[in-house]
């Protein structure tokens, strides 16, 4: 098993990537394809980067294996990639914590495949499938998910 976080980029990468990646916010497109390449340049695998519709927020993922579930974004972003031992040392240095709660954190295998549900364009949903296993895992989706307090 592997361990990925679910976050937004701007926890993941250094003051000076970040920087660099904010001159093209303009270009969502390219801004997220600049974001993706920074990450695997950070981690050495794939990374997957789409903007939360939303701007800031707080969210949750739901599923097995999820062994943090609550996330949030800053910057109006969201990434999923692989939790290195070098992005883990960045958390922990930079957020003077061994759990840094704006992450969450869930295992799967090698193997697999993140979409971004952009259906209502003021929020986005993650969905993450385990190839090999089957399993699902997605974050709250609010024109689904039931709220407690109503």
């Amino acid at each position: 098993m592997v361990k990925y976080v679910v976050t937004d980029p701007c926890y993941l990468l250094n003051d000076e990537l970040w920087s660099k990646c904010c001159k093209h916010v303009r270009d969502w497109a390219k801004f997220n394809e600049l974001v993706e390449k920074c990450l695997y340049m950070r981690t050495g695998y794939p990374a997957y980067v789409c903007e939360t519709g939303f701007g800031d927020w707080t969210n949750r993922l739901y599923g097995e294996n999820v062994t943090q579930p609550e996330f949030f974004a800053d910057s109006g972003m969201v990434c999923v990639c692989r939790l290195t031992p070098h992005l883990e040392e960045h958390l922990q240095n930079t957020y003077q914590t061994d759990c840094f709660i704006g992450a969450a954190v869930f295992e799967a295998s090698e193997n697999i495949e993140v979409k971004f549900n952009r259906d209502d364009i003021q929020w986005t949903v993650v969905e993450i499938k385990d190839k090999e296993t089957g399993n699902f895992i997605k974050s709250m989706d609010p024109m689904t998910d039931d709220d407690e307090d109503e």
